[in-house]
C-alpha cells in the first residue's frame, strides 16, 4: 500500500515528493523483512519462492528481526514519516495497525 501510494506521489511530482520516495523505500523494506516467515513444522503450509535464502540472510541480524517488540517499534518508526503525505496514509494507518498487532503479541 505504501508502494503504489509513493509511486504515485513521485511520478505526480506532488509537494512532498520525498516524503513518498521514503514510503517506496520503507515498503520494500517492509516487505523484506516479513517475506521470509518460517515454514510450519505442522500443517499445509507451503515454503515460498526464494524464502529459504531470505530467511538464511535475516537469521544474521539475530534479535533484530525475530524479536517482535523490536518488530512493533521498528513499524510504528517507519510509519511515522509516511503520515505526513495524502497518499501514502493508508500505509502508515497498515504500518501502525501492525505495529500495534506486533506489539500485542510481544505482551
Amino acid at each position: 500500500v505504501m508502494l503504489t501510494g509513493g509511486i504515485v506521489a513521485v511520478a505526480g511530482q506532488f509537494k512532498g515528493w520525498y516524503f513518498a520516495a521514503y514510503a517506496i523505500a520503507a515498503g520494500v523494506f517492509v516487505c523484506l523483512l516479513e517475506y521470509p516467515r518460517s515454514r510450519r513444522k505442522k500443517g499445509s503450509t507451503m515454503e515460498r519462492c526464494g524464502q529459504r535464502y531470505m530467511t538464511a540472510v535475516l537469521k544474521v541480524f539475530g534479535p533484530l528481526t525475530r524479536n517482535y517488540y523490536v518488530r512493533a517499534i521498528l513499524h510504528a518508526a517507519l510509519a511515522v514519516p509516511a503520515g505526513f503525505l495524502l497518499s501514502t496514509i493508508l500505509g502508515t494507518v497498515c504500518l501502525g495497525i501492525a505495529s500495534g498487532i506486533y506489539l500485542l503479541v510481544s505482551v
